[in-house]
């Protein structure tokens, strides 16, 4: 049951995303800390999801790419549902620092890094999407998030 729940978490949100939906739309997580656990929940659902697309028989690449397309829509409603937009910003200003861009690092950007540490192959994907169910400790330790899998 925990599977199917954390897949129709994680397919909602990403149909929400991509359609559209506004945090108004959608029963929105009203401060930070449940906003970060709402985050945390969407991206706790990449592994089983992955698990799901291996048994579909899904190629690695094809799901490094749902599992960042999860992660960086979560991202995007999570931003969207803060209602201090300076949090936003300061959010966007650390994503830029980090990965040069204020959204966090592209698909692009995460082949390269791994390419540059070596891997080769579908371990560059696989590497794609345990980075995208892995959320950073530092933030939620700032927004009072405690998530259920361990953060780096």
């Amino acid at each position: 049951m925990r599977f199917a729940s954390r897949f129709m978490v994680a397919l909602l949100a990403l149909l929400a995303v991509s359609f559209g939906v506004s945090a108004a739309d959608m029963s929105a997580p009203q401060t930070n800390s449940q906003i970060r656990d709402w985050y945390n929940e969407q991206v706790s659902a990449i592994p089983a999801l992955n698990q799901h697309w291996i048994a579909e028989g899904i190629p690695a690449e094809q799901r490094a790419h749902r599992a960042h397309d999860i992660r960086h829509a979560a991202r995007l409603k999570a931003r969207d549902f803060m209602p201090d937009k300076r949090e936003v910003a300061d959010l966007q200003a650390r994503d830029q620092a980090k990965y040069g861009n204020p959204d966090g690092p592209t698909f692009g950007m995460l082949v390269q890094k791994n390419r540059d540490k070596g891997l080769v192959g579908d371990a560059v994907y696989d590497e794609i999407i345990v980075s995208a169910a892995c959320t950073d400790r530092a933030t939620n330790e700032k927004y009072g998030s405690k998530p259920a899998d361990k953060s780096p």
